[in-house]
């Protein structure tokens, strides 16, 4: 009495593993795409905006003037200014609408803030100067009280 069993050939067997693989292959690209092309959109305004310090004279240890630049595809709305943590956005004196609106730098266009009234910088220390945008993007430059660079 012999009995017969009934099974799946080994061909068959490797055709449909072959089959589940590429169509898991398949789901995984399809959600890695998606993925890639969601984090590329939503960017937002952090990844546009770019301001860049073209030139600061600190020569007078109370006033600091920053000239910057918005290098950047979209317009900037500089907010607050900071200088080692301490927000100095109500010694701005230049621009007269920094204190009300912010400075709005347009793409490729420069301008200045300058910032007086500053005490207990001595002459040769540097300092982290941080700009915030309304949008919440924050760049960040080193100067040197003291000196012009």
């Amino acid at each position: 009495m012999i009995k017969t069993r009934k099974g799946v050939s080994p061909v068959i067997a490797v055709l449909l593993l072959i089959a589940i693989a590429v169509a898991t292959g398949i789901l995984v690209y399809v959600w890695v795409t998606g993925l890639a092309g969601t984090l590329q959109q939503s960017g937002g305004q952090q990844v546009t905006e770019q301001v860049e310090l073209l030139a600061y004279d600190w020569s007078s240890t109370d006033t600091l003037t920053l000239h910057l630049k918005n290098t950047g595809g979209i317009d900037v709305v500089i907010e607050k200014v900071y200088i080692d943590g301490e927000d100095v956005s109500s010694s701005v004196t230049e621009p007269g609408e920094f204190s009300s609106s912010g400075l709005t730098l347009s793409v490729g266009s420069t301008n200045h803030i300058k910032i007086t009234n500053l005490t207990g910088y001595t002459a040769g220390t540097s300092h982290i100067v941080k700009i915030v945008t309304k949008t919440g993007g924050v760049f960040t430059f080193t100067v040197v009280a003291g000196r012009s660079g």
